[in-house]
């Protein structure tokens, strides 16, 4: 089989869910699009490089997160674009007063609490696939996660719940 055939049949399944994981951090549908786009073409040039006895998910994610991350950089400097006003203009849901309050929760996080969640959620990767997308052990995935939801039910004022 090709490789680039074997590579497409890897990454289809996971566009969509890249493509929402990569608006929860660029919060606009058309930079969200760039940024998946550029990480499939990064993964088709660096697909030798995978090694398959990870999880291929988790390797993508990375790119995508990569990518996201540059063009945040590039917006950054160009000082082009208001993060806050794209939230408003494009909003992910009908219900946006619900999205707000979930979005700045989010924003008050640690960057570690924020990735993760992120990743868990909007990406829907496993413990595995996170602890290869952020390069650190299953143990530290699910004590980060454990906190994180905690993190972000308190700043969206719920109340603990026992797992």
């Amino acid at each position: 089989m090709r490789v680039e055939r074997q590579y497409a049949l890897l990454i289809e399944p996971l566009l969509a869910q890249a493509a929402a994981y990569a608006r929860s951090i660029l919060r606009d549908r058309q930079n969200a699009q760039d940024a998946v786009q550029e990480a499939a073409m990064r993964g088709l040039e660096r697909f030798g490089t995978f090694d398959s006895s990870r999880p291929f998910k988790g390797w993508w994610f990375a790119i995508v997160r990569n990518c996201c991350i540059d063009i945040l950089r590039q917006a950054s400097a160009a000082k082009t674009r208001d993060l806050d006003e794209q939230v408003l203009a494009h909003p992910p849901s009908p219900d946006t007063a619900d999205w707000e309050t979930l979005a700045a929760a989010m924003d008050s996080l640690a960057d570690h609490h924020r990735e993760i969640l992120r990743l868990r959620y909007f990406a829907d990767l496993n413990y595995r696939e996170l602890s290869e997308a952020l390069a650190i052990p299953q143990g530290t995935v699910m004590s980060r996660l454990h906190l994180a939801r905690k993190s972000l039910q308190a700043r969206m004022g719920g109340s603990e719940e026992t797992e």
